[in-house]
C-alpha cells in the first residue's frame, strides 16, 4: 500500500508566488535558488502548520461533500442501509452481491481517510520535531496539535466503522511502504480513544470562524468511542461535558433564529412557533448553520457554493457550482414525462394527470415542447420544485424507505402533541405538483381512474403497480427550501452538520441505557421530543431500536448511520442491545442486517430474477440482499496485493 507525501499544490504556488513578489537586485535575480517544496523546506512556521491543518479541513470536505451526485459521499451517512437508498436496485447499495473489493466506492473512502491520516501525521511529527518553532502562544501551538490529533481519531473512527482491521500509522509516511500491519476493529477504537482524549484536552472551547473544530466535538466522539468500547460511565462523562457546559455553550434551540426568524409560517401556511419552529430553522440558507445565534452546532462542514478558488466544498472540481443535495433528495417521477399510457383507443394519457407532467400557467422552463396545451401550460421535462424555479439537477440518488415516512411516525400524535419533526412543516407529502396541484389530490385521482377501468380494456393500461410509485416520496425539508433567497435557479446552499449537540444527548441516552439507567435515557430522549412537540417517552418505551428510531426521527440524513450500526453489531461490548437484536455474528445476524432486513429498499418495481432476493408475502415487499458481513465494507484488493510484506487478510464474506 502506498502512502506518498501529501502537500497541496496550492500552497507551493503561494510560496512560489510570494518570493517572485518585491524588488530584487540583479545579482539576487541572477543567483541560482532552490525551490524544493516538501516537509523539509514547509512546516517551518505557525502560519505553515495552520495551512497544513487546511488542507486536513479541505479532505473533510471533499469527504463529505465532494461527490454528492454520485453517491460517494452518502456512504457514510448509511446509503442503502434502513433509512434511505439509491434509486438504481441493481447497483451499488441496491444490490449489495455487487460490492466487492475491486468496487470504487469500497477503495474511495479508504484512500481518501489514509491521506486524511497522513496530512494530519504530517502536522504532528513536524510540530514535535521542529521545537524550534515560535509559537504565539503555547495554548495556540496545543490547539493545532490537538486539531491535527482530532483528524487523525476522526479518519481512524471512520475506518473502524467502514473496514474494521486497518493499520494504525502514528507518524507521516515519506517511503513506499509494503508491509502495513492491520490492526482490528478494537485496537482501532483504543486508539481513537486517545486521540480524541488528547484532543478534548487540548482543542479550543470557542470557534474563531465558522468550521473550526472546537473542544465539544472531541468530548462527543470520545462519548460514541467509549459506548463502543464498553467503558459505558466514560461514554456518559464525556458527553456531559458537551451538555452541561463546560465544552462552551451548547444546547438544543427552542427558540426561532437566524434567516426567516420573523417569518410566522412557512409559504405554505404551516406554523413555525417555537419551540417546534427553531428545528426548522435549522435547515434553512441564510448561514443559520453558522449563525452565533446557533447554539445547536458543534461542527459545521463548510460548502463553498459557485467557487473554484477556494477548493473548498462543493461536487469538486467541475461540479464545484451545484451542490446537488436538493435535487438527490426531490421526488421528481411525476414531474418527468415518463408516466404516460397509450389507452386502447390510441390516445396517450398521463397515468397521474396532465398537472403532474406541466409547467404552472405561463412558466415555459425547460419543457419537452415551447407549444402549449390547450390550457396554456408546457409538457416538463425537467425535476422541478414547488415554487416554480428549476432545481439543479445531477442524478437523482435517493429513495427514502417506507420506514422513514410512515412507520416511524405511528406514534407521533398525543392530545394536542404532534411530532413536529414527521409533521408536514418538515416532510411534505402533499406538495405541488408543477401544474399547481396538490399531490395527494393527483395520487387520489389517478387510483380512482384505475378503480373505474376495472373491467374495461384500458384496465391494464391505468392500473398502478410499484413501478410507477416507487419513486415518488415526500419532500424532505432537510434537504430544500421553500425559498431560495439566492434566486429560483440556485441550488440549495447550505453548510452541512457533522455535528449537532441533539446527537449528544441521544449517544448520552444511549450509555444510560448501557448502564440500565432508562430513566435519565429517556430524559435525554425527551429533551428533543419536547422542543419537537412530540409525546414524551418513559422508561419503559427505552430500548436500542428506540434510540436508533429517535436518531433517525432527529438526525436523518446528518447521523453517520453507517458508523452507529456497524459499533452496534458484532460488538461483544455492546451488551446492552440483546434484548433487541440478539444474535451478533458475521454469519447469521447483527444489528445492521436486522435493521436493513426489517426496513431496508425492497425495489419492488425489480423483476425477481434482477438481483436473488427474498420476498415478503404478508408485507409484499422484497427484502434486501443485504448479507450479516456486509455490515463492514471489503478492504479494497489494491490494497492487499501492494501490502505484499505482511498478509492483509480480507474482510469475511467477500
Amino acid at each position: 500500500m502506498k502512502f506518498s507525501k501529501y502537500l497541496l499544490a496550492m500552497l507551493a504556488g503561494a510560496s512560489l508566488a510570494a518570493g517572485f513578489t518585491g524588488c530584487q537586485s540583479e545579482d539576487k535575480f541572477l543567483t541560482e535558488h532552490s525551490y524544493t517544496f516538501n516537509d523539509q523546506t514547509f512546516y517551518t512556521s505557525e502560519s505553515d502548520m495552520e495551512m497544513g491543518l487546511n488542507s486536513c479541513y479541505r479532505q473533510i470536505q471533499s469527504l463529505m461533500m465532494g461527490q454528492t451526485h454520485g453517491g460517494h459521499s452518502w456512504m457514510i451517512e448509511g446509503l442503502g442501509l434502513d433509512t434511505y437508498a439509491p434509486t438504481n436496485g441493481n447497483g451499488d447499495f441496491g444490490n449489495w452481491a455487487n460490492l466487492n473489493s475491486s468496487n470504487g466506492f469500497t477503495r474511495h473512502w479508504y484512500d481518501n481517510l489514509y491521506t486524511l491520516i497522513n496530512r494530519a501525521n504530517t502536522v504532528i511529527d513536524m510540530m514535535d520535531e521542529r521545537t524550534s518553532i515560535t509559537y504565539s502562544s503555547e495554548t495556540r501551538k496545543a490547539e493545532l496539535r490537538a486539531t491535527a490529533v482530532f483528524f487523525r481519531g476522526w479518519a481512524y473512527r471512520v475506518l473502524a466503522s467502514m473496514y474494521g482491521n486497518v493499520p494504525i500509522l502514528e507518524h507521516h509516511a515519506t517511503e513506499i511502504q509494503t508491509g502495513y500491519e492491520p490492526s482490528n476493529r478494537q485496537a482501532v477504537w483504543e486508539f481513537c480513544k486517545q486521540d480524541f482524549t488528547y484532543a478534548a484536552q487540548n482543542l479550543p472551547i470557542k470557534v474563531d470562524k465558522p468550521g473550526q473544530i472546537v473542544r465539544a466535538a472531541a468530548d462527543h466522539y470520545l462519548a460514541e468511542i467509549n459506548l463502543a468500547l464498553g467503558d459505558f460511565n466514560g461514554a456518559v462523562e464525556a458527553a456531559t461535558r458537551v451538555l452541561n457546559g463546560t465544552d462552551g455553550d451548547y444546547h438544543v434551540m427552542t427558540t426561532r433564529f437566524g434567516s426567516r426568524a420573523s417569518e410566522a409560517t412557512d409559504r405554505y401556511g404551516n406554523s413555525l412557533a417555537a419551540p417546534a419552529g427553531a428545528y426548522w430553522d435549522l435547515f434553512r440558507e441564510g448561514g443559520n448553520q453558522n449563525s452565533p445565534d446557533n447554539k445547536e452546532a458543534i461542527w459545521v462542514c463548510q460548502f463553498n457554493y459557485n467557487t473554484y478558488s477556494t477548493g473548498g466544498g462543493g461536487d469538486e472540481w467541475w461540479r464545484v457550482q451545484s451542490c446537488t443535495t436538493e435535487a438527490n433528495w426531490l421526488c421528481n417521477t411525476v414531474r418527468m414525462n415518463n408516466t404516460r399510457r397509450t389507452l386502447a383507443d390510441g390516445t396517450q394519457v398521463y397515468l397521474f394527470g396532465v398537472n403532474t407532467a406541466c409547467f404552472a400557467d405561463g412558466v415555459v422552463g425547460s419543457a419537452v415542447s415551447t407549444v402549449p396545451d390547450a390550457n396554456g401550460r408546457y409538457e416538463a421535462n425537467i425535476a422541478r420544485d414547488s415554487i416554480g424555479g428549476n432545481v439543479p439537477y445531477i442524478g437523482n440518488i435517493m429513495y427514502p424507505t417506507r420506514y422513514v415516512y410512515n412507520g416511524l411516525w405511528d406514534n407521533s400524535k398525543q392530545g394536542s402533541r404532534e411530532d413536529f419533526r414527521g409533521s408536514e412543516t418538515m416532510i411534505q407529502k402533499n406538495w405541488y405538483t408543477p401544474g399547481g396541484t396538490r399531490w395527494l389530490e393527483e395520487k387520489a385521482a389517478a387510483y380512482a381512474r384505475a378503480a373505474a377501468a376495472v373491467g374495461t380494456p384500458d384496465e391494464e393500461n391505468l392500473r398502478i403497480t410499484a413501478s410507477d410509485t416507487i419513486s415518488i416520496f415526500p419532500r424532505l425539508w432537510k434537504f430544500t427550501d421553500d425559498k431560495h433567497p439566492n434566486g429560483d435557479n440556485r441550488a440549495y446552499d447550505c453548510d452541512w452538520y457533522m455535528l449537532r449537540v441533539a446527537e449528544t444527548y441521544l449517544i448520552r441516552a444511549e450509555a444510560y441505557l448501557a448502564l440500565g439507567d432508562k430513566g435519565k435515557a429517556a430524559d435525554d430522549i425527551n429533551v428533543l421530543r419536547d422542543r419537537a412537540n412530540a409525546p414524551l417517552c418513559s422508561a419503559a418505551d427505552i430500548n436500542i431500536d428506540y434510540i436508533l428510531d429517535e436518531r433517525t426521527r432527529e438526525l436523518l440524513g446528518e447521523e453517520h448511520r453507517w458508523v452507529t450500526l456497524n459499533r452496534l453489531s458484532v460488538n461483544p461490548n455492546a451488551t446492552y442491545i440483546s434484548d433487541c437484536h440478539p444474535i451478533q455474528d458475521e454469519q447469521t445476524g447483527n444489528t445492521m442486517y436486522d435493521r436493513v432486513r426489517k426496513y431496508g429498499f425492497g425495489y419492488e418495481n425489480l423483476s425477481g430474477s434482477n438481483q436473488v432476493r427474498e420476498w415478503s408475502e404478508a408485507e409484499q415487499r422484497y427484502i434486501p440482499n443485504f448479507a450479516p458481513y456486509n455490515y463492514q465494507y471489503p478492504i479494497p484488493i489494491q490494497v492487499i496485493q501492494s501490502n505484499s510484506g505482511v498478509e492483509y487478510p480480507q474482510n469475511h464474506g467477500y
